[in-house]
């Protein structure tokens, strides 16, 4: 049987004593969607619900076992209509289904802008803030406050490169914990997340497809070796160039000692290319033994290289980090090094999502200052800090 409510399409099954009835509850009916959004239906039986299937466009985004039954699919950002179907079926094999068609925006003649996503962390004496709403933010762009169209909290699909160090530096227990983190970030990936490692030291040593399985992700880790020299910023630059392919979150978790010594890439060019990019950039700092400050290299000289290079070097790491949203983490022991890599993943999913369209866009090259402000006494964000307009 079916009927039309509110705009949904609404279908259960009918025979055995109790029927499935499904509906979609967000998005509304009649609303366009872009980028990241949220989908949730209620299902109603006198079965146990066994399985609930999200659908867009006829591709299956998520299936769920137990409620709250909401899953977080991205809905690109062209001008188009999308198709959502959500499939309940009990223990018993009863099924009910809902389909939703949202619409598009009709208009005479289609200005294309690009959309602007900030991933925000919240924290109150440092502790994270979960329970922001919507009307909590105000985003400004070059100083004009921005209409937000886009709102999302919690668990949002990403797509992270980790990038691991496998210098000679790096050899023994280094490589061991090194690689236990690297675990520890892929074992806290859910089912509409992707990831890609790659282990470097002066070339790739080691480089898997984007997947979602950690299994795939993992395999050949047994047989990695440290040696050779280092090329972050090269393999820095490559993880920021593969994630200009994929859509949603991005993020490259990097774990080094930031001591680049073979790179034909200097810090410079790899900040200009995160500039470019809306990737979130972590670091894994490791200092183990390491004395004097944080923001001092060792005494390293080559005939190219001397120490105020590496200065300039650790420097401009921190700004693209900070700049860009994501953060430094300073690593002294090794067994500091899978807890880092998994808070990593815990503040990715305690992120809030504010997508919109910046009212003064040229597409001229300009560096664009971005802020956000919370009204909330006491709760500190932190996002990126502005991007370029082209």
């Amino acid at each position: 049987m079916k009927r039309m409510l509110a705009g949904v399409l609404v279908a259960w099954a009918v025979g055995a004593e109790a029927g499935v009835e499904v509906v979609i509850t967000r998005p509304a009916a009649g609303e366009v969607v872009f980028g990241e959004v949220s989908i949730a239906a209620e299902v109603t039986s006198g079965e146990h619900i066994a399985k609930v299937t999200f659908m867009v466009d006829g591709r299956i985004v998520r299936e769920l076992t137990r409620p709250p039954w909401e899953v977080v699919a991205s809905m690109g950002q062209d001008n188009t209509e999308h198709r959502l179907r959500v499939l309940a079926r009990t223990a018993g094999g009863s099924v009910g289904e809902a389909t939703l068609v949202t619409p598009r925006i009709v208009v005479d003649e289609e200005v294309t802008f690009e959309l602007q996503q900030l991933y925000v962390s919240a924290t109150s004496d440092g502790t994270r803030v979960l329970d922001l709403e919507k009307g909590d933010f105000e985003v400004f762009d070059e100083g004009d406050r921005q209409e937000i169209l886009n709102f999302a909290r919690g668990d949002v699909a990403l797509t992270a490169v980790v990038l691991v160090d496998a210098s000679l530096s790096m050899q023994g227990p280094r490589l061991a914990a090194a690689l236990a983190g690297a675990r520890a970030f892929f074992s806290g990936m859910r089912g509409l997340d992707e990831g890609k490692l790659l282990i470097y030291n002066d070339h790739t040593e080691l480089s898997t497809p984007f997947t979602n399985v950690p299994e795939v992700l993992l395999a050949g880790l047994a047989g990695v070796k440290a040696g050779g020299g280092t090329t972050l910023n090269d393999h820095l630059y490559l993880a920021l160039k593969l994630l200009e392919q994929r859509q949603g979150r991005r993020v490259v978790v990097v774990l080094s000692d930031g001591l680049d010594a073979n790179s034909v890439l200097s810090a410079s060019d790899v900040l200009l290319k995160a500039r470019q990019s809306q990737a979130l950039v972590y670091w894994i700092r490791l200092r183990e033994g390491a004395k004097g400050g944080d923001t001092e290299p060792p005494p390293l000289f080559s005939a190219w290289r001397n120490a105020a290079w590496y200065r300039e070097q650790l420097r401009t790491l921190d700004e693209m980090v900070v700049e860009g949203g994501g953060r430094v983490t300073i690593v002294r022991e090794l067994s500091e090094l899978a807890p880092a890599f998994a808070e990593v993943m815990r503040e990715l999913r305690e992120q809030y999502v504010l997508g919109y369209y910046p009212s003064n866009q040229k597409d001229d090259g300009h560096w664009h200052r971005v802020k956000v402000k919370v009204g909330r006494d006491g709760v500190r964000v932190r996002t990126r800090e502005g991007y370029l307009d082209i």
